[in-house]
Parts: C-alpha cells; structure tokens; sequence
C-alpha cells in the first residue's frame, strides 16, 4: 500500500495525462455520434479522430501504475492475491456495475442482461470478440482486467532489462501479425475489433513497465538537463501533428508507442511539477477518469435526448458547448452516484452487524 502511494504522489504529472487523454477521447467519441456538417477542415477531419489512439496512452499508464505497485512485490513474492484481486474488483465493480443496471434498466433489453451479467465477472476480456453493447466503450475494462490477472506473466516477461526489450520487441511482431494476418477476415468476423485484445494492446503495457525499469535512468537524465527536456518534448508533439497534417489519422502503432512513451517519460522523470501537468483541474479529474470514460455516452445521450446536439447550429459552437455539457454532466453525475454508492454500502455494512449482533 505505502508503495502505491509513493509511486502516485511522485509522478503527479501523470494526472495530466490521465486528464488530457479522458477529454480527448471523449471530444471523439461526440464527434463520431453527431452531424457537425458546418464545422470542416483540419481539425474535425484529422485531428479530433486521431484523439482515439490516446486509450493507448491510458493502457501505458495502467502498465507503468502496476509495475510501480507491484513489480518488486511480485519478484519476491510477497504479494497477497487475495487482497490484490479485491482491491482491484473494490475499485472497478460498484461502479461499472452501477452503469450495467442503469443500461439494462433503460434498454430493457434481454441481450443486455446476457452480456451486463458477462461483463459483471470482469472476464469478459477472454471472450473471442470482446465487443459488447452494454457500456459500449467497456471493452477497455476487459483488456486491462485481462492484463491485471496476466500480471505476474509480464513480471516474468520484464524480470530484468534485457529480457524486457526482447519481451516489447516480440509484443511488436504479434502486434504486427495479428493487424496484418490473424485480426483480418481469414480468422475473424469482418467487424472485429484489433484493440480490444489484449495480445494487439500487449506493447503498451510493457511499455510501461520498460519505463518503470528506466525510472531512475530517467529521472536522473531528464532533471540534469530540466531546461532542454522540454525541446525534445515538444518536437514530439510536432511529430505527432505533423503525422496528422500528412493525413495520416492511423498511426501505426510503433509512432505511437514512441510517442506516448516520450510524454510519460517526460511526465515521471520531471521531479518538479509541470503546471499544466499537474494542477486542481487535473488532480480531480484524474481521480474520476475511468468513471468518465466509461459513462460519457449515458451523459452524450441525454444530452441528445433533449435535443440539445445542435442547439446553435452544426457548426464548432454546437460541438464544444455539447462537449462542455457532457464533461459537467458527467462531474455531477459521477459525484451523485458515488454518494449513492456510499449509502447503499453503509446500509449493507448496517444490515450485515446487525445480523452478527442477532
């Protein structure tokens, strides 16, 4: 537990790219479900699509998190799975299965009670087309669920540098050769989705845990030369829009990995806090990201229900104050629900003592 904390409270320019990345991929996925037919050029056609690949990021993060918590742990075996595999199931559950009844409730659908009841165990990441309707965009759970029960392995993968990087380098072929071969229509159904298994998504993950392995090394590079750092930061940044302006909205994922790579280095390897990094904003709402992510199309078809979509036209006004809504909705929505959570969990702990006082 103490190590967990240490490793959050150090690396807090991470919020930032928690944050960044939630808002991004939410600003997409509005973008995807609307009709903005009066906004055009760059931005809606090229840049707002390519906010998609951030849930790589989000995968990166999640790698490099676990590594930090339970790396050494594992290595010397110490570690309580009892206890991990709770805290993991306390963390996600209440609240992911909160979003299940609520889609169920409002589809009333007896497909959505098969799949909600499938997603609940949190296996679902084993299914051989982990694409499911219910919380469409939870198939993200599935595959970092998936990797958190696989964890060990990848300790094993990453068990010192050298095997890591051959570890990373085997992870890219796969990756390759399931796009290109096992993930096309001669295995697979015509809609399956690559990134919704954790085999394609398995570089980001170690990824991650290379960094951690690197921590020191980059912490120690990145600070010595605190003034220059930045330069090569932005010329990512540069890297990655200038992909863009070639219209290259696919990144394959080898720029990818660099590139997310570079920004999560940058943000564990600076010992001083980068203010857009790491402020108020960023701090609370990377708290609450998973839950944002995974309930911003609740929020997004509300709003839609009250016919508030192109509520000044279909042009960019409509789509920010829509993306503006939906961030807001999804603050109060969020905060409602844990509350809710809380006094059902205090009514369950109040019924349960009263039981064993009886």
């Amino acid at each position: 537990m103490n190590s967990i904390k240490q490793a959050k409270k150090r690396y807090t320019n991470i919020d930032g790219l928690r944050t960044f990345s939630c808002l991004g991929i939410i600003a997409m996925h509005i973008l995807v479900n609307t009709e903005y037919s009066e906004a055009s050029g760059w931005i809606k056609e090229t840049f707002i699509p390519s906010l998609t690949l951030l849930v790589y990021l989000f995968m990166m993060i999640s790698g490099f998190g676990m590594f930090c918590g339970y790396y050494q742990r594992v290595k010397q075996n110490n570690v309580d799975f009892n206890y991990f595999f709770n805290r993991r199931f306390s963390k996600i559950l209440p609240f992911f299965s909160f979003l299940i009844i609520l889609d169920i409730v409002i589809t009333r659908s007896p497909s959505h009670v098969i799949q909600g009841l499938t997603e609940i165990t949190m296996v679902f990441g084993l299914l051989p087309n982990n694409q499911l309707d219910v919380v469409g965009v939870g198939w993200f759970l599935g595959v970092v669920f998936l990797y958190y029960m696989l964890f060990p392995f990848f300790v094993f993968l990453c068990w010192n540098k050298k095997r890591a990087w051959f570890a990373l380098a085997i992870s890219i072929f796969l990756n390759i050769v399931c796009a290109n071969y096992f993930y096309t229509t001669r295995f697979v159904k015509a809609n399956f989705a690559d990134r919704h298994t954790l085999l394609y998504c398995a570089p980001f993950f170690l990824m991650g845990g290379l960094i951690y392995l690197y921590s020191k090394e980059i912490t120690l590079f990145i600070n010595k030369r605190a003034r220059y750092v930045v330069i090569p930061f932005l010329i990512t940044i540069l890297f990655y829009l200038s992909l863009l302006f070639l219209q290259n909205t696919n990144l394959i994922d080898l720029e990818t990995l660099i590139l997310f790579g570079a920004w999560l280095s940058y943000a564990i390897g600076s010992n001083q806090d980068n203010f857009i990094l790491t402020n108020k904003i960023t701090k609370y709402l990377s708290k609450i990201s998973l839950e944002m992510y995974l309930a911003q199309m609740f929020i997004f078809d509300a709003i839609k229900k009250v016919d508030f979509l192109y509520i000044f036209g279909k042009g960019y006004l409509s789509y920010i104050t829509v993306l503006l809504m939906t961030v807001i909705g999804l603050i109060i929505f969020i905060e409602v629900s844990e509350f809710i959570l809380r006094l059902a969990k205090m009514e369950v702990q109040r019924l349960f003592n009263s039981k064993e006082e009886r």
